[in-house]
């Protein structure tokens, strides 16, 4: 992939759309194992109606009306620059640490942190990297300059694109991404993720008339409430995931608005 920044596309929101003029999404809910050349990993596609969705890349089974998790790790891990750089430079070169293999580009989409002193931490996207061999030397490539210098003594770490590692959740100590748009049956394959707007959930029976918010649950279901009676440890991520609008548990829906 080239070095660049993630994409952001807003379907059909100029005037009003008609039968022949309104623009086609179909691509939302379809899913392949190869990438689609004119999407990255971490690009966003806004609906007119206000749904929103990441394209990702799984790492396991994706259930449809579950939320799935992030599982990707910390890219490189908090160690030193090997090389200084200077105000308005957009390049960070790391000592060799412990890290994977890393393919030219395959931080794309990640972010970047650096610490040159007390109260100025530097926080960047990553639009590219070099080809690196396992626990090797690495240089990322950053969507902004650097507004302090930094040194060979100014410690650092990268986070992978979070979009890359996604499967269906199964554990309270992951955070949640959104709702998968159509169902993927493992690992590798590219597909997209609903992360904001109205949708549905798998509901637990304390979604209810009058109760509104929803945390996510280890699986990716919802709950109303972080003490439901039905709740087992260890299944309360703690994590908000939106509001019922219509309907709930017992009745029909609920239909949900993912925040």
């Amino acid at each position: 992939m080239a070095k660049g920044k993630a994409k952001r596309v807003l379907l059909g929101i100029q005037g009003l759309i008609g039968h022949k003029t309104a623009p086609d999404w179909s691509f939302i809910y379809r899913a392949s194992s190869v990438r689609d050349p004119k999407w990255n990993v971490g690009d966003i596609v806004e609906l007119p109606d206000g749904r929103e969705f990441h394209y990702a890349k799984s790492s396991g089974e994706c259930a449809s009306g579950q939320a799935a998790e992030y599982v990707a790790t910390g890219a490189i891990p908090y160690t030193l620059l090997s090389v200084g750089a200077a105000i308005d430079d957009r390049q960070l070169s790391f000592v060799a640490s412990t890290h994977d293999a890393l393919a030219k580009d395959e931080l794309r989409g990640g972010y970047c942190l650096t610490w040159p002193s007390a109260k100025t931490d530097q926080f960047r996207g990553i639009i590219g990297n070099d080809v690196s061999a396992e626990d090797a030397a690495i240089t990322v490539y950053l969507d902004g300059p650097l507004t302090i210098a930094v040194t060979t003594s100014t410690p650092g770490e990268c986070y992978n694109n979070p979009f890359l590692s996604l499967r269906t959740g199964s554990s309270a100590n992951l955070a949640k991404a959104g709702v998968p748009a159509t169902y993927i049956s493992g690992s590798g394959i590219y597909f997209w993720v609903q992360t904001g707007g109205f949708g549905w959930l798998a509901p637990q029976s304390d979604v209810i008339t009058n109760k509104i918010g929803a945390y996510y649950r280890h699986d990716g279901s919802i709950q109303a409430d972080q003490a439901f009676s039905g709740l087992v440890a260890g299944e309360d991520t703690t994590q908000y995931a939106g509001n019922r609008v219509i309907g709930n548990y017992a009745g029909n829906g609920p239909l949900f608005l993912l925040k």
